[in-house]
């Protein structure tokens, strides 16, 4: 395998779900304070959002203070839908007129005692007061039963209102108001402010436009400075439910697109010249569908509902409308899109650990949907590490030397070329948060109250302790050229 070497071509790969994004913040910013070049950006699942930001030098906006990763909590990305918010209201409340009876004979229960206290100081004096308040069970019972009642009525008559405005407003997108309970505004709109702050530019309005024209504006400022310090390539993974796949959407300069169209050469083509399974967002028309790309990675796989992408007419899709999910719900890190992309130095940053544990939660409906993401997590990573030193191992034994000093091998069934490429993972040994847990929560081991501002100093630290200093540190200076000091000093005018 070769060794590091800041003149190649090196990828980043940002892999998770949920709060695995505030890790992938933490290594983001290790990476840019350590001054490691980083000529590509991979996002898969919620590293599409730091993929995103550290695409065109937002990494401060990202993991900085007032940054998206600042201040989170549990409400941050996810509410309950206003119907599933009122249900819940109206239902505590009916709950709570039920119980009053209940409540009522403790109260009594506790001051019986008193009540005969009371009652040797003065014999006779707490039946004539106790008297006055009483009032017979008929009377009573029809304001209880009422207030009983009331909540459920009003839940009923609320639930036949939503349903008969759901179906007259397109009585085909019906189903889709029983897919999720969650509603995912607040990301959504946290997302649309911290994307517009970086693609805004000279831009007065702090308000954000539409989500197609702030795609827009994102990919021409992109585009315009691709090969600028501190701005990168871009590939973004999203899991297409109706394509059954991967979905990539790229940015990449015109001569890593050649590689990367002629790496997918098999992938299902539009009609018309573009990416073979994927989206040019350069394209006319596709810059648009950025915004949609970056959604993906705050909607969970089974936690949070699909997004429904319409595509341009005459491309790729051609006027079809997908359903898009975030893409730890299919395999793969997105080593393969990384290496498509002429990446001959790849750093993976994910949240899952070397060996797995139990999470924090171990019953419930939450702590099954934790599991299973987790589990997710785990196999998307897993399987492209192995993949990769499977392909690296192929390569030393059948390859040949290139002039760079590394192998190359040709499939004689596809004429494709395979090169060998350095691998570096970055992850923590112990991971202390779940995947939903965006308020934090308490780690049973040390007792200590942990939140996503934690994870993502751990990933800060991870990157120091994994990469920085052991392999950046430990790097070769580039020889000097003779006569280079010569010619680069300061002349006297």
């Amino acid at each position: 395998m070769k060794e590091y070497s800041p003149k190649r071509r090196t990828a980043l790969i940002l892999v998770g779900t949920g709060t695995a994004g505030a890790y992938h913040a933490g290594v983001l910013r290790a990476l840019d304070e350590s001054g490691v070049k980083i000529d590509l950006l991979v996002g898969s699942g919620v590293g599409v959002v730091a993929a995103a930001y550290g695409a065109v030098a937002g990494g401060s906006k990202l993991y900085g203070p007032g940054g998206f990763w600042d201040g989170v909590r549990g409400g941050s990305f996810f509410a309950l839908r206003p119907l599933a918010h009122l249900a819940v209201i109206l239902l505590g409340l009916s709950f709570a007129v039920f119980l009053m009876p209940l409540a009522l004979a403790l109260v009594a229960g506790l001051l019986f005692p008193l009540v005969l206290i009371a009652d040797r100081l003065a014999p006779g004096l707490p039946s004539r007061v106790l008297g006055r308040f009483w009032v017979a069970p008929e009377v009573l019972s029809g304001p209880y039963l009422a207030a009983l009642a009331l909540p459920i009525f009003a839940l009923a008559a609320a639930m036949l209102v939503f349903l008969i405005r759901s179906w007259l407003r397109d009585g085909r997108r019906f189903p889709e108001s029983f897919e999720s309970f969650l509603s995912v505004r607040p990301g959504q709109d946290r997302l649309r402010r911290g994307l517009w702050e970086i693609a805004r530019g000279p831009a007065l309005s702090r308000r954000p436009p539409s989500e197609a024209e702030l795609g827009e504006r994102f990919v021409a400022l992109a585009a315009e400075n691709l090969g600028q310090p501190g701005f990168r390539e871009l590939i973004l993974r999203t899991a297409d439910l109706d394509g059954e796949g991967v979905l990539p959407f790229v940015l990449l300069q015109d001569q890593h697109k050649t590689a990367f169209v002629a790496a997918r050469g098999r992938q299902a083509r539009s009609r018309l010249e573009g990416i073979p399974g994927a989206v040019d967002l350069r394209a006319p028309g596709y810059g648009g569908m950025l915004f949609e790309a970056v959604m993906t990675g705050l909607l969970p796989p089974l936690a949070a509902p699909v997004r429904r992408v319409a595509f341009p007419k005459g491309g790729l899709f051609g006027g079809e409308t997908h359903r898009l999910s975030d893409a730890t719900l299919v395999m793969g890190a997105g080593l393969s899109e990384a290496v498509a992309a002429g990446a001959e130095q790849v750093i993976v940053a994910s949240a899952t650990p070397p060996a797995a544990a139990p999470l924090t939660r171990r019953r419930g409906a939450r702590a099954q949907l934790e599991s299973v993401l987790a589990a997710l997590e785990r196999q998307a990573l897993e399987r492209d590490i192995q993949g990769a030193e499977r392909m690296n191992r192929m390569v030393e034994t059948l390859g040949h030397r290139t002039e760079d000093g590394g192998r190359a091998w040709q499939d004689p069934a596809t004429l494709r070329v395979y090169r060998d490429f350095a691998l570096y993972v970055v992850r923590p040994e112990r991971r202390f948060l779940g995947p939903l847990e965006l308020g934090g929560a308490r780690d049973p081991a040390t007792e200590v109250w942990q939140t996503t501002a934690d994870l993502m100093e751990q990933g800060y630290r991870d990157a120091y302790r994994v990469f920085v200093e052991p392999v950046v540190g430990a790097a070769p200076v580039p020889a000097r050229t003779p006569g280079l000091e010569a010619a680069t000093q300061p002349v006297q005018l």
